[in-house]
């Protein structure tokens, strides 16, 4: 089904009701109002049920938007925009995914949650589509373990997500924890298969 392309100020109060959203959804969690969100938005709140008709929907609308932020960060560092080597890119790239989702926690719960609409998993398959990219090319350089694939690497960052949710770890903990399993992907003559 073709969708009409939004006036401008339409664009305009869907990007600000997004912005306020994710704002909302970051400081108080899921349960965040839309009215609280249509005010932070600076819209009235039937703006927002006309964009996004359920909270659901405009969780999915967030989580691929950061989705598609995401693909496009993995495809700056393929290219080397950011002046990385092909395994740095790779090693940056789940770092930045990591922190992201970190700083997200409710917005990762409520993915975890969601009927994944068509929209976010056309956002997840362009996100893992780009991340297999860049593990090829680091494997490639032979900076990055071959004998891992992507679903390794969704798992790993799971993985990682988890150990982050313990209560008493500080960021220098956390931060510890993510490079020993970031340093595990990398190759070496002490890592084979």
């Amino acid at each position: 089904m073709n969708e009409r392309p939004l006036r401008a100020d339409a664009r305009d109060n869907r990007a600000r009701i997004l912005a306020a959203a994710r704002s909302a959804f970051e400081s108080v969690g899921p349960e965040a109002n839309l009215r609280d969100i249509a005010r932070r938005a600076g819209v009235a709140q039937g703006t927002v049920h006309r964009h996004f008709p359920t909270k659901q929907a405009l969780f999915s609308a967030i989580i691929a938007e950061r989705l598609r932020e995401l693909a496009g960060l993995a495809r700056q560092l393929r290219a080397g925009q950011a002046g990385h080597a092909p395994g740095e890119a790779f090693i940056a790239f789940l770092t930045a995914t990591v922190e992201h989702a970190r700083h997200n926690r409710s917005l990762a719960t409520a993915f975890e949650e969601a009927d994944r609409d068509e929209d976010m998993q056309a956002a997840g398959r362009e996100m893992s589509a780009e991340l297999a990219l860049l593990l090829e090319q680091a494997q490639a350089e032979g900076t990055i373990r071959d004998d891992i694939d992507l679903a390794d690497i969704h798992a790993i960052t799971a993985a990682v997500l988890a150990m982050d949710t313990h209560p008493a770890a500080s960021s220098a903990d956390r931060a510890k924890r993510i490079a020993i399993v970031l340093d595990g992907l990398r190759a070496g003559p002490d890592r084979r298969p």
